[in-house]
């Protein structure tokens, strides 16, 4: 097997079984897409950054050959609107994702409200997921902060990076690393094991206060529902210098 998340031939971009998420063997972890989706965004506007991204999950997304389609919605030198969107060979649209950029300027005032408090990776306990098999999680590494990370809790800190590259052959690019792992959140704040209870997101939003400089990016999740199969989860994302943006998740919740 190809040791990368996806392989690319021309327009078509083919998974591998690295992308495997936890709730079905046949269907990809929200992550390796997210994070296609984020890397054609931010190369096709390399003097602007994201801000803002909206993924919406309209459905389990099966392990299968696509193309990325990328469509300007608000043009502007300063703010820019764009979509992309994952669509599987037969016109199934397996995700989609609306960003706003900003035009990059330097020399403007700086705040920093949320400081990096965690200890380096270097630092913490290395962390294995609860759940054998799963193709995405052989090709990241964690450590874990604080809290029960996957298995209970409800509110729980680890680092993580990828341990191969998104595409076959191809570099990474930072916000594709916050695609990559914005999605984990619903997992790293798990009410209740993983083995008992499904917590599915439909939905994820990235907002982004700069791109993450380093490969470790540590996730501070929570996860909030008031017993009726509905809720969310709300994340601090950091990388190894500090504060990087927000991601939050609704969460469909069920008995496994």
């Amino acid at each position: 097997m190809i040791a990368a998340f996806y392989a690319r031939t021309g327009e078509l971009v083919t998974p591998t079984d690295y992308v495997t998420g936890p709730w079905d063997p046949e269907m990809s972890h929200a992550g390796p897409p997210a994070a296609l989706l984020a890397s054609t965004i931010a190369r096709a506007s390399p003097d602007m950054g994201i801000t803002r991204i909206t993924y919406e999950i309209p459905r389990g997304i099966p392990k299968v050959p696509a193309t990325i389609e990328l469509t300007e919605l608000r043009s502007g030198s300063k703010v820019r609107m764009v979509e992309a969107t994952l669509t599987g060979t037969d016109g199934t649209v397996l995700m989609s994702a609306r960003a706003w950029l900003i035009r990059i300027t330097d020399g403007l005032a700086v705040s920093d409200p949320f400081p990096l408090e965690a200890p380096p990776p270097a630092e913490c306990e290395p962390l294995t997921f609860p759940l054998p098999g799963i193709g995405y999680m052989h090709g990241v590494e964690m450590r874990r902060i604080d809290g029960d990370p996957f298995r209970a809790g409800g509110q729980a800190s680890l680092w993580i990076r990828s341990t191969l590259p998104l595409v076959d052959g191809e570099d990474d690019d930072p916000y594709g690393r916050l695609g990559l792992f914005g999605d984990l959140g619903n997992g790293i704040a798990a009410i209740e094991p993983m083995t008992r209870l499904m917590a599915i997101n439909t939905d994820l939003t990235l907002y982004v206060a700069r791109p993450p400089a380093t490969e470790w990016v540590a996730i501070s999740s929570a996860t909030v529902t008031d017993g009726r199969g509905l809720g969310m989860t709300d994340s601090l994302v950091y990388d190894a210098t500090g504060f990087v943006g927000t991601a939050n998740q609704s969460i469909f919740i069920d008995r496994r």
